[in-house]
């Protein structure tokens, strides 16, 4: 559910016009709860639309159809985009903040050297990051600009699927995934698989599952860590551009 409102809240936020696609996004948003048990034609009439207009709306948030939209929902990795715990308290966060940072303090030195001389020679930079870590990825936007090195971070979904089409060998894709649920969609794994370019996964599931698609894999932390997945990635970027 999580990662579907905020797909459906980006496009809104991002949205210049209030066009159709706006307000299906708000018609599904107002109808969260009952998403689950729609049709496609149940959910063209709550939106007021015709069938094919919901479909294409998906494609545009990232779905191949509506289907794929409310299987998120339904299944168990779309429950919740990424793992929280709200009875985590101050001494279990400072716990598993201390686990992670740990782990990137163990990431080789020579691995480390690697991923910033292939940032600093790639021609261009995307970075895709998806719901609640889109500010993470800004934060490292902004790193990057002050080495003088600027990157592309876009929070809309479909323009960040866009500019994969566009890159070439001499860019680079750097994906933020902490739990690899995105790569669990056909959609984006087929996308990110044809795009050419070099490939850089910052996640915190383990490196040996994604690396026939990404041609580096930064494991930042554990994955039960997920709660302190934002504190977290801060601390790599000061670390890959101490």
């Amino acid at each position: 559910m999580e990662a579907l409102i905020y797909r459906l809240l980006a496009y809104m936020n991002n949205s210049l016009d209030k066009d159709i696609n706006y307000h299906i996004a708000k018609r599904l948003l107002e109808n969260l709860d009952k998403i689950e048990g729609f049709s496609l034609e149940t959910a063209a009439e709550a939106c007021s639309v015709a069938p094919s207009t919901i479909n294409r709306f998906c494609k545009k948030i990232g779905f191949r159809n509506f289907s794929n939209l409310r299987n998120m929902i339904v299944n168990k990795y779309g429950a919740c985009l990424e793992k929280t715990d709200s009875n985590l308290n101050a001494y279990g966060f400072i716990e598993q903040l201390k686990e992670n940072v740990e782990i990137i303090e163990n990431i080789p030195g020579e691995q480390i050297e690697r991923v910033v001389k292939q940032i600093n020679e790639s021609s261009r930079i995307v970075i895709l990051s998806f719901e609640k870590h889109q500010l993470q990825a800004m934060e490292l936007q902004k790193k990057l600009l002050l080495t003088g090195k600027f990157c592309e971070c876009d929070t809309n979904l479909f323009k960040q699927m866009a500019a994969l089409d566009e890159l070439t060998e001499e860019d680079l894709v750097v994906t933020i995934s902490i739990q690899g649920y995105i790569l669990s969609e056909e959609f984006f794994l087929e996308k990110i698989t044809r795009t050419m370019g070099k490939k850089l996964l910052i996640t915190f599931s383990k490196t040996h599952q994604h690396q026939d698609v990404f041609d580096e894999v930064l494991q930042c932390g554990k994955i039960e860590n997920t709660a302190v997945s934002s504190q977290t990635l801060l601390r790599l970027f000061d670390v890959m551009f101490q």
